[in-house]
């Protein structure tokens, strides 16, 4: 036992030796290995951004070149606003893109967390949030249009995809340039070095509170230009429609007021807990009142999608807070503490 001891201590001794030779030698600037060569990796949501602005140019394309070859197009001052915020928002992506990449080292630090990388997503996000309407609104035919199902004395008219697409690439153009500017407030408000229990579903938040907009949009809608209509819809038909235009509101309010809390860090996982629980449950009487039976959005379009994508990613959110506010899955600030925790281990 006594050899085995002073073996022991003959190791800890000399790797403490080698230890202190390692940091003299890289004080006073020596190095007896081989040079290496380091490169620069870019954080986590700079190369997230570059793949929502690298996505934003490809849906921009592919929205653009949709539009241009549907010779069905009739409206003139549509077709001119379509094919502008296309050809807009793919120049921005393009240069976001770039810039991001690190070709040029002058333009990614002119660019990439800067003030104009956010002036040009909030650009680009208001000209589709202008656009988009437009794009799908079902009067003007360029997305969706209105069919109906002949029933007695009802038509029950019921908008429905025309150009799958524009429809597609449209909403993908729109909510890549929405991811943008939601990592880059994030990133300028500190949210993400603050940490906070909802850090990892900010853009769940987003999404959920893009998809209540779509709810309340086509709610209006549907109420304005087909209840109004005599034999339009029945009473069921539109008394459903009207759930979900209230549905869409709270859920737009909370999802709003949830993501700006998650985006300043300051964040509850209770709140966050009990409010993706109560989408999760209006969003489920919701997509089965509007889809289903009598519904306004038994076909698919823009209110059966949002309907189902506000049931689904409340659904995600609540599921994956329970799970980390029960403590079956740890968040990131847990394993931040399981890797200090590990440094500790191996220096001990």
């Amino acid at each position: 036992p006594k050899a085995s001891t002073n073996v022991q201590l003959s190791t800890n001794h000399s790797r403490r030796k080698k230890k202190q030779m390692a940091t003299h030698s890289s004080s006073t600037g020596e190095s007896f290995s081989m040079p290496t060569t380091t490169t620069s990796t870019p954080p986590s949501s700079d190369r997230h951004r570059f793949n929502s602005w690298a996505l934003l140019f490809l849906f921009s394309t592919l929205a653009l070149t949709a539009h241009e070859t549907d010779d069905s197009n009739a409206n003139a001052g549509a077709n001119k606003l379509v094919t502008a915020v296309s050809s807009i928002t793919l120049i921005i992506s393009a240069i976001g893109s770039i810039a991001h990449l690190g070709f040029s080292g002058l333009l990614s630090s002119m660019f990439v967390g800067t003030l104009i990388e956010g002036l040009l997503a909030l650009i680009a996000l208001a000209l589709w949030a202008g656009c988009l309407p437009v794009v799908m609104d079902p009067r003007k035919g360029l997305a969706q249009m209105y069919v109906g199902k002949q029933s007695d004395e009802v038509i029950d008219y019921q908008p429905i995809i025309s150009n799958a697409n524009l429809y597609f690439c449209s909403w993908g153009a729109a909510i890549c340039v929405l991811s943008v500017f939601a990592q880059y407030v994030r990133e300028r408000l500190g949210g993400s070095s603050r940490g906070g229990s909802g850090m990892g579903y900010t853009n769940l938040w987003y999404l959920l509170g893009l998809a209540s907009v779509v709810v309340v949009i086509e709610g209006m809608r549907f109420k304005n230009q087909v209840c109004v209509i005599d034999g339009g819809a029945e009473t069921a038909t539109c008394g459903r429609n009207t759930y979900g235009l209230v549905t869409g509101i709270i859920g737009l309010i909370v999802s709003v007021i949830i993501s700006l809390f998650s985006s300043f860090g300051k964040d509850s996982a209770l709140v966050t807990t009990v409010s993706s629980f109560l989408c999760a449950i209006l969003y489920t009487i919701c997509a089965g009142l509007l889809t289903f039976d009598k519904g306004p959005a038994t076909y698919v379009g823009n209110q059966y999608l949002a309907a189902w994508s506000g049931f689904f990613l409340s659904f995600a959110i609540f599921g994956s807070v329970v799970k980390e506010f029960m403590g079956v899955a740890g968040g990131p600030s847990s394993g931040a503490s399981a890797n200090n925790d590990g440094e500790e281990d191996e220096e001990n």
